[in-house]
């Protein structure tokens, strides 16, 4: 470090955390989510990229997921990727990628949590971050042993939710700021209120195409759709066409 500089320091840093992420415009969610979610397919095999929009149960309340296959991470990696400004596996800069995108689009309309699962070589691990007590952070949950833990061990919970042991994927699933808030349907809890096709014309509006060999999915409970819809980019344009997939 240069001898004629001293670092700036952050004097409150719960505010500055707080004020990043309710300054951010809500609408950025769902684009820097699928943004993730594509870039993290891109590392699984060709021939099962892929991504999917689905419903999860929450105390019986339907909450958006977004999953996607590729290289799960470790519970430590899980942890760090919770932090601002945190990236894994991608090359952070003020020209590149800040590391905050996602997390930071989606808390204002998720201060209930979003909780990541990642599968890594047939474990599945999981954290919830949120506005907890007044903070932003990880909750702290018990473990398998008992212990106050930020990441658990969810393998089982994730089998019986129908995911797979046998591939590694990565998920969020987004609470909302309320528990009865079907944040399929209502993702930012009626400010603004939403029309009941808005996932469709949000990827719409915001992604020209895809990667080449990656699936975009949105599965039945979405947008009253009664089967699987791909989701298709062209170089001339981009549409939707429904699939018999799961």
């Amino acid at each position: 470090m240069s001898t004629t500089v001293t670092k700036l320091r952050v004097k409150d840093e719960d505010f500055l955390v707080a004020s990043m992420i309710e300054r951010c415009p809500k609408s950025m969610m769902i684009r820097e989510l699928l943004q993730n979610a594509l870039e993290a397919a891109g590392s699984a095999p060709e021939g099962e990229r892929r991504v999917e929009f689905s419903t999860v149960p929450v105390e019986g309340t339907p909450k958006l997921a977004v999953w996607n296959s590729g290289t799960g991470l470790t519970g430590p990696e899980l942890y760090r990727m919770c932090d601002i400004a945190a990236s894994i596996r991608k090359e952070t800069g003020l020209d590149r990628n800040f590391g905050m995108g996602a997390k930071v689009a989606s808390l204002p309309s998720n201060q209930n949590g979003m909780r990541y699962r990642s599968a890594r070589k047939g474990v599945v691990q999981e954290v919830m971050i949120g506005k907890f007590g007044g903070v932003y952070g990880r909750l702290l949950r018990p473990g398998t042993d008992g212990q106050m833990r930020e990441v658990i061990h969810v393998t089982e919970s994730a089998a019986a939710e129908g995911r797979p042991l046998d591939q590694e994927w990565t998920e969020v699933v987004l609470f909302g700021n309320a528990p009865e808030q079907n944040t399929a349907l209502d993702p930012y809890n009626g400010h603004p209120r939403s029309p009941a096709h808005w996932l469709i014309e949000t990827i719409g509006h915001r992604f020209f195409r895809f990667p080449a060999g990656t699936e975009v999915i949105i599965k039945p409970g979405i947008a009253r759709l009664t089967q699987p819809l791909r989701v298709v980019s062209w170089p001339s344009g981009w549409r939707s066409s429904s699939t018999t997939r799961p």
